[in-house]
């Protein structure tokens, strides 16, 4: 598990308006709650990658062969010369005791498997767009230091592509037909793609998707990705104003 140091300073901002100091840390609180989320999924996702590179593709055939073999031969023997006269359906009964056997030991579907490691990319994505989201919302605060500016611009400059790349995850039934930005989808107008339409692809440890304007983006699930938003936290936690005890979060 991938586990960060925000230092706070102090306790509490000083802010001469009580209301809008506890609006503030508020957010603050947030950033770190997206912080852990980052980190989570990233953690869970590496794991899914490490424990789907660990399959043999062979011994599960083989552990699969014997399974189905197994409770064919129950089935047919209980069948008797019934078995015969509607072996479709039989076949049909022995696929579903075999899946309900593969449940009982712990056998997830191969498909299953397959995409574990794809809603870990995703959920990793979301939490860097909404870390994106919660920085601008501060932003708008005429109080906050100047400093804050500079720390949007370098989530902005260090991972350009994540509000298109998760726009585009949230409205992959436009993107799969072809519409990019809602104004050109309602006068029924297409993207022109380059090279191809891309949804959700994982490339190593980049997903991947076609944005609204046609190209083909990818974003690097990685701790090189976490570390940038700890740096800007700690500098946007650094930018403020402490009052109190200093602390080391997150807090065991």
């Amino acid at each position: 598990m991938h586990i960060f140091e925000l230092r706070y300073p102090g306790t509490w901002l000083k802010f001469d308006d009580d209301a809008l100091r506890n609006e503030i840390q508020v957010m603050l609180q947030n950033l770190e709650e997206i912080l852990i989320e980052v980190a989570i999924s990233l953690s869970m996702f590496e794991a899914a990658v490490a424990t789907s590179s660990q399959r043999n593709p062979r011994e599960e055939f083989e552990r699969d062969f014997e399974l189905r073999a197994k409770i064919e031969t129950l089935i047919r023997e209980k069948a008797g010369d019934k078995y015969y006269q509607n072996s479709e359906a039989y076949q049909l009964m022995s696929e579903s005791e075999l899946r309900a056997y593969k449940y009982e030991l712990g056998i997830l579907p191969r498909s299953y498997l397959h995409k574990i490691p794809f809603v870990h990319a995703h959920t990793f994505v979301y939490a860097v767009d909404s870390f994106g989201k919660f920085l601008e919302a501060l932003g708008l605060y005429e109080s906050v230091p100047k400093l804050l500016n500079e720390c949007i611009d370098e989530f902005n400059r260090l991972i350009p592509s994540v509000k298109k790349i998760r726009n585009s995850a949230m409205h992959i039934e436009d993107r799969s037909r072809g519409y990019g930005t809602p104004s050109e989808k309602r006068k029924g107008k297409k993207m022109e793609t380059y090279g191809f339409l891309g949804l959700g692809n994982l490339e190593g440890n980049y997903l991947c998707y076609t944005i609204d304007d046609g190209t083909y983006q990818r974003i690097e699930i990685s701790t090189t990705v976490l570390n940038i938003l700890v740096k800007i936290m700690n500098d946007v936690i650094l930018s403020f104003q402490w009052k109190g005890k200093a602390y080391i979060g997150p807090r065991y």
